[in-house]
């Protein structure tokens, strides 16, 4: 082992002296290798960080918000404790490290008779509901603009409940209430006598209509519609809800509830899978012990959304990454077939001293394995300096707190794969050369193939047969992604996201077939009309045409993947920019229930508004 890693040693200072530039050039192919699959793996993450820091900050906060209801249950103060109890675990266990707060809320049905006449008799059909509700921090986001909060406990007796209560500016000017009004609500149909009366001691209103503690719209400060009747809703403590109206009406039941704030930033493009099974398990498992309970949430909607548009947006990500390794190959597979020619007699004088084909390609391995060694090590910081003071800069402000881009273990295996693959194009290539042979390695020096290993099989043709049926699988499914059948997002056809690179590939297949032809007729016409010094090298080119055909091939390949890199961050922009106008229908948009149908011909005729459609 000593002496292998001396013989090591011996051919690298070997090659440093006599083929420096070619070294030099097979390091930096494998650096390059390193650092843009590790660069495209950071931009990819980066890509998915702003993409959901735009998803959740574009929304509505409110609508982020969840909301847990439980219908039907009994208005008893132990029955709620239990659910209680168990809501605020089930909601710990799954979303407690999105949560920022929580609010508690209890209703009343809505079908309880309502009137304002002190006579214990049913009220006629048609007139409108009572609900009673409570609601934690209902006090703190409101303020009183007549009358006061409640202060006194409710009173319960044979004849039921008398409870102190607010309700909504709006609820008092649409009914006609006011600071000292009596209402009596009738929670039984089949007992008149019970009832529920509520002692009208304040007009509330909210103090920000806009603030997210309402989740969108402070319905509880006007009358609300539940199929055909008005219902008229009255804010009173819970104690008395729970401790005197549900002890004297343990029967009766009503609906429960918890606001839950949730802070949109916890949520990272490497959680949002967690985030969503965490919002349906929470629904599945309050059902298993409380039937018809439901969660609402813009929250998961949002996420698919996400998840959708970011499948979308790493399509071409993959393209360019395939691209990458396709001319890094290329290139490596091209450089190793001129390495293979320069060290025909470094193989030659260690197979005559001796050394096996294994040892030989062992020496080799171990040389190129430096260097990718030293690739990996060094790549990935490339990687990253490239997508921080580059890339990252091209997606403008992100809302939230800056993107950090951390180097983790899963960069440098991708490096990795990299150097790994770069190191098995070049160990293959010496094992070939080793055993070809030194006389067969002389042969063809001495007389080179005029054509390739792939031309000389007539592969490339079978290269355009496979283009060409991808792109008609390609045309059929106008697109790289479909949607899944077992699930809601969309999935990638990986070989059709071969497809750009197949196709680049075959055009410099079929570019190297014509290529030799064009040389020949090229060094033809110099020869008999050009200057005479030319003749010497053209003929050695006309001799030789596949190593000039093939540097001609990776300038194609080069600029192709250019072009494309310079295109893609601004192509990116522009189709985020196409959907979000086509999901909008137009520049301006009129929405909401004043929109009647003949509003759009007095559209067209304001001056400025070249179309309008509905």
């Amino acid at each position: 082992m000593d002496q292998i890693f001396r013989l090591s040693l011996w051919v690298i200072r070997r090659r440093i002296r006599r083929v420096w530039g070619l070294s030099a050039v097979t390091a930096l192919g494998i650096l390059a290798a390193v650092v843009l699959l590790s660069a495209t793996a950071l931009y990819s993450q980066v890509l998915a960080e702003a993409g959901v820091r735009h998803a959740l900050f574009n929304q509505s906060p409110s609508s982020l918000h969840i909301k847990v209801l439980v219908q039907n249950r009994p208005l008893g103060p132990e029955d709620y404790g239990e659910l209680r109890r168990i809501a605020e675990d089930k909601v710990q266990q799954r979303v407690g490290n999105l949560t920022v707060g929580q609010e508690r809320f209890g209703r009343t049905q809505a079908g309880m008779p309502l009137t304002t006449n002190p006579a214990p008799r049913i009220p006629p059909l048609g007139s409108p509901a009572g609900r009673p509700f409570f609601m934690t921090g209902f006090d703190e986001h409101a303020r009183t603009i007549e009358g006061n909060w409640p202060q006194g406990e409710g009173v319960a007796g044979p004849g039921g409940v008398e409870l102190e209560a607010v309700i909504g500016r709006r609820v008092a000017d649409d009914m006609g209430y006011g600071v000292g009004t009596r209402l009596y609500i009738i929670p039984f149909r089949t007992a008149p006598d019970q009832r529920i009366v509520l002692d009208i001691v304040g007009i509330t209103e909210p103090i920000d209509p806009r603030d997210e503690y309402w989740l969108g719209y402070p319905s509880q400060f006007s009358v609300q519609t539940v199929g055909e009747k008005l219902v008229v809703q009255a804010y009173v403590s819970e104690h008395d809800f729970l401790h005197v109206l549900g002890r004297r009406f343990p029967t009766a039941v009503g609906d429960f509830g918890f606001n839950i704030f949730v802070d949109p930033s916890a949520i990272t493009a490497s959680t949002v899978s967690i985030s969503q099974e965490a919002l349906d398990g929470l629904e599945t498992d309050l059902n298993k012990v409380y039937p018809r309970t439901f969660v609402f949430s813009r929250l998961g909607l949002t996420l698919d959304d996400f998840e959708r548009d970011l499948t979308l947006a790493r399509v071409p990500v993959y393209v360019f990454m395939s691209l990458v390794v396709a001319v890094i190959l290329y290139f490596l597979i091209l450089i190793a077939g001129i390495l293979g020619r320069s060290r025909a007699d470094e193989l030659g004088l260690l197979l005559n001293r001796g050394a096996s084909v294994p040892q030989v390609c062992g020496i080799s391995l171990l040389v190129e394995g430096a260097l990718a060694l030293a690739s990996v090590a060094a790549g990935p910081l490339l990687a990253w300096l490239i997508t921080r003071y580059l890339l990252l800069p091209t997606f403008g402000d992100v809302d939230g707190s800056p993107i950090e881009i951390a180097l983790s273990g899963e960069i440098f295996w991708i490096g990795a794969v990299g150097a790994i693959v770069s190191v098995a194009v070049l160990a293959a290539s010496t094992v070939g050369r080793a055993l070809a042979g030194v006389s067969e390695a002389q042969a063809t020096r001495s007389r080179p193939p005029a054509v390739s290993f792939l031309h000389r099989y007539y592969l490339d043709l079978l290269a355009v047969l496979v283009v060409g049926l991808i792109w008609w699988q390609f045309q059929q499914r106008d697109g790289f992604v479909a949607s899944a059948l077992a699930s809601r997002g969309l999935e990638v056809d990986p070989v059709l996201i071969l497809g750009p690179v197949l196709g680049l590939l075959t055009a410099a297949l079929l570019l190297m077939r014509a290529l030799p032809w064009l040389v020949r007729l090229v060094v033809w016409l110099c020869m008999r009309a050009g200057p005479g010094w030319s003749s010497v090298t053209l003929a050695r080119l006309a001799r030789d045409p596949v190593l000039p055909s093939s540097l001609a091939v990776l300038l194609m390949l080069a600029a192709a993947l250019g072009v494309f890199g310079a295109t893609f961050q601004s192509s990116l922009s522009r189709s985020q920019s196409d959907q979000a106008q086509y999901r909008i229908g137009g520049e301006a948009v009129i929405s909401g229930p004043g929109v009647k149908p003949g509003l759009g011909d007095e559209i067209e005729t304001i001056p400025g508004v070249a179309d309008m459609t509905p």
